[in-house]
């Protein structure tokens, strides 16, 4: 890898905590940022965590590298005993990669920081602690984030071999076709039926590639995407609950609610207020540890 001792820049986004009863509560779905690296690192547990469709085992001590544009996130049913800080920063450039890109496309997005496993989870916890006041602590955040971020770029350096995934195996053409074309229309109103005749290939065979490469169905796949999207919504947002229904193509706020249950656990309205009061309860338990 190039400029190996080039110091890395970015600005500070956010910093979030994920305990063992956030993650149960509400698994955060494969979502995609548009405009933001994400750093996610593993203070305890071990279970898997899926980065462009690939699901990498993940342990205490390891950063998943989560860049702009590619889809990542949980399963409720395979991430049950982590407990995990996420740091976003923006304006990241690494040269010859896009932009909030610290990994080219394909490399294995998980690095382990081995010995210093316990200091780095003591500087992520810093910073979310300080991120609860950004407007006089700002500075300070972004330092602690570009200090991550350099961090995870030497690690990525220095790794001589960590590449567990498949690439033996060459993945089909037709089922990342299909792929592309459900990431570009996941929001309309689609079918396996449309998508089979736009790629002009049977159901079956289409449903059963792409399952076999992806290990999920088509239009779960599409689901998934869809509650995902609606949890950073939800999340991020105060748009109503039906706008958000609409934006991503479900055919009717019932239709969402019933899809977003199934999928979370919870109804809509409560993962939103459960958020709210999480977010609520984090800050009230920060403020009494400052003043204690």
């Amino acid at each position: 890898m190039e400029n190996k001792s080039k110091k890395r820049s970015g600005s500070f986004v956010n910093c979030v905590a994920i305990d063992r009863n956030d993650n149960n509560r509400q698994s955060i779905l494969p979502h995609i940022h548009e405009n933001r690296l994400e750093l996610f690192y593993v203070c305890s547990g071990n279970g898997q965590y899926m980065v462009d469709n690939r699901y990498y085992p993940i342990g205490k001590g390891d950063i998943v590298i989560c860049n702009q544009g590619v889809l990542h996130g949980e399963e409720p049913e395979q991430v049950r005993q982590i407990r995990s800080y996420s740091v976003a920063l923006t304006g990241v450039q690494v040269e010859g990669l896009p932009p909030n890109c610290l990994i080219a496309a394909g490399e294995y997005p998980v690095v382990s920081c081995g010995q210093l496993a316990a200091q780095v989870g003591e500087t992520m916890r810093l910073l979310y602690l300080l991120s609860a006041d950004t407007d006089n602590l700002g500075a300070v955040c972004s330092s602690l984030a570009e200090a991550m971020l350099n961090l995870t770029d030497a690690l990525l350096c220095s790794r001589v071999q960590q590449r567990e995934n498949d690439g033996s195996q060459i993945p089909s053409v037709l089922a990342h076709r299909v792929r592309r074309f459900l990431d570009s229309h996941h929001r309309e109103p689609i079918t396996l039926r449309m998508v089979a005749e736009q790629l002009r290939v049977s159901e079956y065979y289409l449903a059963h590639v792409f399952k076999q490469e992806f290990g999920v169905p088509p239009m779960q796949y599409v689901m998934k995407r869809r509650i995902g999207e609606a949890q950073g919504f939800l999340m991020n947002t105060g748009i109503p609950i039906a706008e958000i229904a609409d934006t991503l193509g479900f055919s009717s706020i019932c239709h969402f609610n019933a899809m977003f249950k199934k999928y979370t656990g919870t109804p809509p309205g409560k993962f939103r207020q459960s958020f709210k009061q999480s977010i609520t309860h984090s800050e009230k338990g920060k403020s009494e540890e400052e003043e204690s």
